[in-house]
């Protein structure tokens, strides 16, 4: 009786264990049953995060290309929107329908600055899930993409153009002419180096044919130091400012990001080229501007370097201070390319009055202009001591050599922080004012 009842025992936990295991074969079962349906929920949902990542990037370089184009914002989000809708179907495939997975796309800006916001939504299907009524498992997301095409700036080039402006760019320069130019050989024997630009002297016709009367004369000396031509300063400006222009117009990221004017200064500033999105029609008219040199009469006014116009007069000239957000907003900057040196003098007629004795300028007309939020990047291009220096005229000669420790201090002053450059050569101006050129850019983008 014992051992039956022991028997019967037995039996009945061998029948509970296996009841139990099969309960627990069965919950691990639907256990991996549910892991596999989740691992495809997940292998599908990387699949869909490539995809609309690929799509938003497909969707903004889109805008970028048609508003480079000069698209308008519409017509470019229409474009973006079905070039993201395609990258999103082909990296999906045939899986986009499996899954159900449908997207929208929206853009939006601000200023330059453009938003693509991509998301989708979908369901991974289920096999065993669908035991515990799921059907499918939920997927979503939503991702942003962010490109800034660039900032709106105006270029007001600020050039001196005073006697001082056609010197020699190079002491070689210097020489060449000094030794060639019979202009006020009893005032100044080893040879006038101003230029000489006044009519009925030779030093400015001379410097255009390089002192050699079988040259042909030209109005632009571009390169220093050859045999064509003795390239002035004004020269080496002019040649920089249409460098300058060339990286503008292959730089620019939107239709007419950039504009450019020239206004050259003597005793007054003129609007020569007024700020303007023709670039190639200031890189023509860069070339003229050692034309625009102190000869005695015209708009400019003669005689002397008047700062203390021509920084207000550059005021009134800009009228639109923009943050660069749009076309209509233009960030300006000027340009302000001078050797430092003021003069006070000027000359009409043959008469001149006012000191002939070099100074520095007043930097509050500067402040006037940063406190306007222009800002203003100076181009000190270094006061070459005259070579053989005489007392003609007061001494002017002199006064002016012994000014030149005066001036880089004052230009510092009058530049906004960050944008004072010193050049010394033909080839540092042009360096320079490339520099110039790629700082504006970068404060442009930190403002922003």
């Amino acid at each position: 009786m014992r051992n039956q009842t022991r028997s019967m025992f037995l039996s009945d936990i061998r029948g509970s264990v296996a009841l139990t295991f099969s309960i627990c074969a069965l919950i691990l079962l639907g256990m991996i049953s549910l892991a596999v349906d989740y691992g495809m929920r997940l292998r599908y949902q990387t699949l869909l995060d490539h995809a609309i990542d690929a799509a938003a990037l497909a969707g903004v370089e889109q805008i970028r290309t048609d508003i480079q184009a000069g698209k308008t914002s519409s017509a470019s989000i229409t474009d973006a929107t079905a070039v993201a809708q395609q990258v999103y179907s082909a990296n999906l495939g045939l899986a986009q329908s499996t899954l159900g997975a449908t997207a929208s796309f929206s853009f939006s800006n601000v200023g330059s600055t453009w938003t693509t916001t991509a998301s989708y939504s979908a369901g991974s299907p289920t096999t065993v899930a669908k035991i515990f009524g799921y059907s499918s498992f939920g997927i979503q997301r939503t991702v942003s993409t962010t490109i800034t095409l660039g900032s709106y700036l105006s270029f007001y080039l600020l050039v001196d153009v005073s006697g001082s402006m056609g010197l020699p760019s190079t002491n070689s320069g210097q020489t060449k002419l000094a030794s060639v130019n019979p202009d006020d050989r009893s005032q100044y024997p080893n040879g006038c180096t101003f230029a000489c630009h006044f009519p009925g002297y030779s030093g400015y016709p001379l410097s255009r044919n390089g002192g050699n009367g079988s040259n042909p004369s030209v109005t632009y000396c571009p390169q220093p130091d050859t045999n064509a031509c003795i390239q002035l300063r004004v020269d080496a400006v002019a040649y920089a400012v249409q460098q300058l222009i060339s990286t503008a117009q292959s730089t620019a990221t939107l239709p007419n990001q950039f504009s450019i004017g020239l206004y050259p200064f003597i005793v007054h500033m003129n609007a020569y080229v007024p700020v303007t999105t023709n670039l190639a029609t200031v890189s023509t008219n860069a070339g003229n501007l050692t034309s625009l040199l102190d000869t005695g009469s015209g708009v400019l006014g003669s005689g002397g370097t008047h700062f203390e116009n021509a920084l207000p007069e550059m005021g009134s000239a800009i009228l639109n201070v923009g943050d660069g957000s749009s076309s209509a907003s233009p960030r300006p900057f000027v340009f302000f390319v001078t050797d430092g040196a003021q003069d006070n003098q000027q000359q009409s007629g043959g008469s001149w009055w006012g000191s002939n004795q070099a100074t520095t300028l007043d930097e509050s007309a500067c402040t006037q202009l940063k406190n306007r939020g222009i800002t203003v990047s100076v181009l000190y291009i270094p006061y070459t001591p005259i070579q053989n220096p005489t007392n003609f005229a007061g001494g002017e000669d002199f006064a002016a050599n012994s000014n030149i420790a005066n001036i880089p201090g004052h230009l510092q002053a009058c530049a906004s922080p960050g944008f004072y450059f010193a050049a010394n050569t033909p080839s540092d101006i042009t360096s320079a004012m490339q520099a110039m050129f790629q700082q504006s850019l970068q404060s442009a983008r930190i403002t922003k």
